[in-house]
Parts: structure tokens; C-alpha cells; sequence
């Protein structure tokens, strides 16, 4: 008799690493990182294949109020919502960028002279933040609120950049955040910044209430900035056909729609990715053995495409680039990226065979035309 418990550890890691797996290809090749896997990110159930979630199953989730609060990001222009003239101290102005989540806006200043320090400060209006990060985190207080700055053990430059969260009233899962960072002189030695964090909050206080009030934006919107990727979720699953069954459709950001998918006959289980960013412009990556990536066209639009073939996963993937970034100095050239990602639907004990049904680019070049058709 097979371990029930062995059984649905099995078809949980399976699941896993068939995202995984559809990151490496994505990221291996230079695919937007709106597709990348996010394992910490809050999930916000879309339409629900067999009926309205339940009220606990909606509380952990985070459920419609975090798919409404999503809405609410992407109705929002970040830079629209940050004043810079707090900053002129530190310099004139020298760039101001969107942010690969699109929900991301940072503005550099600083002096041209490479003899001086340029400074960045950067808000995204949503940022993962749960109960559990903020025991991780030091909390403060600005006014009224409570804040949490947070030390990223990986970033090089902690001696001299300062990172806050504050959670959005209401909304677990989300939090606006900020990153402040100094960049030393070209060619010297980078030096500590003992001032960061006053710097960091003293333009936080500024910026937070308006910030965290996600105002919609002014005029209307272009490519895929405030697009909801999941607004073309019936037309997929009516390309796919009946013989796909949809078993989960969730939100993992403000960007990224993800559907989930059995087909009983091919006893494969297909997950559906689709999300939009900003980006320079995309290339392959170096090619292996079992990952490659190459420069197609879409519709006329440049497009890069990445497939897989690993142990337990297929993949086939495109990043197309909807509008071009508007000068090369700014990461702001739109993409629309579709992945399917193929895996065994049911593994039955330790000894069953992991190989995933393949998966086709043929379909994922058509389901990426319905998506575009929605954005353009």
C-alpha cells in the first residue's frame, strides 16, 4: 500500500519544481524576471474553477481582498506618486526608472561630477510583507505607524543603503517599501553612510500617505502598465480546450496570473504563467544541453523563446516585447510573457517515473497571441 503521506509530499515538490524548473529556463535565458519563480509571494485566488472559496479558505489566502488590492496597484502610477523636490539637497536629478514589476519607481540624483556620490531612492507600491517578515524585521515608529527596516544579508552595500516596509492597513500580504542606496564616487572605494536610514525615513514620511492611498493615475494607460494579467484568462482556457480542466487560478503579484491545469488523458498537469514587466531589452541566454533560448518574432514583435526539458518538468516559453524601452538608459521596454510548464499528474510512489508529458510551443505561440490581443 503507497504512503498517502510520501504520496502528497511527491505531488507537492513535483509541483514545485516544475515552476522552478520553468524559472531556469526563463531566467537562463534572459526572460523577464516577472516570471521567476515567487515561493514567498502572497497567493490572491482569481476565479475559482468549482465555485466562491470559503471564508477560511479567503482569510488565508488573502483571497478577494487581496485580488481587489491588486487591482488597486495596477489602477496606481508609482511615479506619479513620489515629490522629488525633498531630494534636491543631494544633487540634481539625474534618471528617474521604472522598476521591472512595474510597480517600482526610482529616482536618481546626485551630481554628474564622477567625484561625487549618486544617491537612489526607490518606492514600490507592493512589496511581499506577512507577520512573519515583520518578526524578522526592526520595527519603528513614524507617527502614527508602525514601520520595519529590514538588513539584506546578501546586499553588499548594507554600510551604506537603508530598506523600510510599511504593510498596507487591511492587507496581508503587501506592503509599499523603500530602498535608499549611495553609490560612491566612479573608481573609489565604497565608504560608509552612517546617515541612510535618517535619509530613508525622513523622505518615507513624505511620501507614505500618498503612496499607500494608491491614487489612480492620471490619463489613461499604455502597453501594459495597469493591464490585469489575468483579464484573458476565459479565452485561454477556450484555446486549450475541454480537454483541460482548470484545478487552480491565482494572482502571485499585481503582474502575474497563474492557472493550473489537468488533462486527464495526457496525465499531464499544465500551469499556465502570464505576466507583464518592464525590462530592457530581453536575449537568450547561453544555451545547454536540456535549456535553450532563441529570438523569434510574434506578430511582428521581437520575442524571445525558451524551452526546457528537464527530469520532471517541460517548458516553452515567450518573452515579447510589446513596446521598445524608450532611451538605453531605461529598463522600460514592455513584456508580455507567456510560459506553459508540463508535469506528470499523478506520481503514485518513489519508484514511479517523473517524466512529464512535453509540451507545446506551437500552443504556447497561441495562447501568447491571445494574451498580446488583450494588451494591444
Amino acid at each position: 500500500m503507497v504512503d498517502s503521506t510520501y504520496t502528497q509530499f511527491v505531488k507537492r515538490h513535483r509541483r514545485k519544481a516544475s515552476i522552478v524548473a520553468l524559472a531556469a529556463v526563463l531566467s537562463g535565458c534572459g526572460m523577464p524576471a516577472s516570471l521567476l519563480p515567487r515561493n514567498a509571494q502572497p497567493t490572491a485566488t482569481g476565479e475559482t474553477p468549482t465555485g466562491s472559496p470559503s471564508a477560511d479558505q479567503e482569510k488565508k489566502t488573502g483571497g478577494s481582498d487581496l485580488t481587489a488590492h491588486f487591482a488597486r496597484v495596477r489602477a496606481a502610477d508609482p511615479c506619479d506618486l513620489v515629490p522629488h523636490a525633498s531630494l534636491e539637497k543631494y544633487g540634481p536629478e539625474q534618471l528617474t526608472v521604472r522598476g521591472s514589476g512595474i510597480t517600482e519607481c526610482q529616482y536618481l540624483t546626485g551630481y554628474s561630477d564622477p567625484a561625487r556620490s549618486v544617491y537612489s531612492f526607490k518606492i514600490d507600491m507592493h512589496a511581499h510583507f506577512t507577520e512573519r517578515d515583520a518578526r524578522d524585521a526592526e520595527s519603528e515608529r513614524l507617527g502614527d505607524r508602525t514601520i520595519y527596516r529590514e538588513e539584506y544579508s546578501t546586499d553588499s552595500a548594507s554600510h551604506r543603503s537603508c530598506h523600510y516596509k510599511v504593510p498596507y492597513d487591511g492587507v496581508e500580504g503587501s506592503a509599499m517599501a523603500l530602498d535608499v542606496v549611495q553609490t560612491p564616487p566612479r573608481g573609489q572605494e565604497s565608504r560608509e553612510w552612517p546617515q541612510r536610514c535618517t535619509a530613508a525615513k525622513e523622505y518615507l514620511a513624505k511620501v507614505v500617505d500618498e503612496v499607500l492611498a494608491l491614487p489612480p493615475r492620471e490619463g489613461n494607460a499604455v502597453g501594459v502598465l495597469g493591464k490585469d494579467p489575468c483579464a484573458r484568462k476565459t479565452a485561454i482556457l477556450s484555446t486549450l480546450g475541454r480537454a483541460y480542466r482548470l484545478t487552480g487560478s491565482s494572482y502571485s503579484g499585481p503582474y502575474r496570473c497563474d492557472l493550473t491545469l489537468e488533462n486527464a488523458g495526457k496525465g499531464q498537469e499544465l500551469t499556465v504563467t502570464v505576466a507583464y514587466a518592464f525590462h530592457e531589452r530581453q536575449k537568450p541566454g547561453v544555451p545547454t544541453a536540456r535549456i535553450k533560448g532563441r529570438r523569434t518574432t510574434i506578430d511582428g514583435l521581437y520575442a524571445v523563446r525558451s524551452t526546457s526539458e528537464l527530469d520532471i518538468t517541460r517548458s516553452c516559453g515567450n518573452a515579447v516585447e510589446l513596446r521598445r524601452a524608450t532611451n538605453s538608459r531605461k529598463n522600460d521596454a514592455h513584456y508580455v510573457s507567456v510560459g506553459l510548464s508540463s508535469a506528470k499528474l499523478e506520481v503514485k510512489d518513489e519508484d514511479d517515473d517523473f517524466g512529464a508529458p512535453p509540451v507545446s510551443c506551437a500552443l504556447a505561440d497561441r495562447l501568447t497571441r491571445v494574451v498580446l490581443a488583450g494588451v494591444r
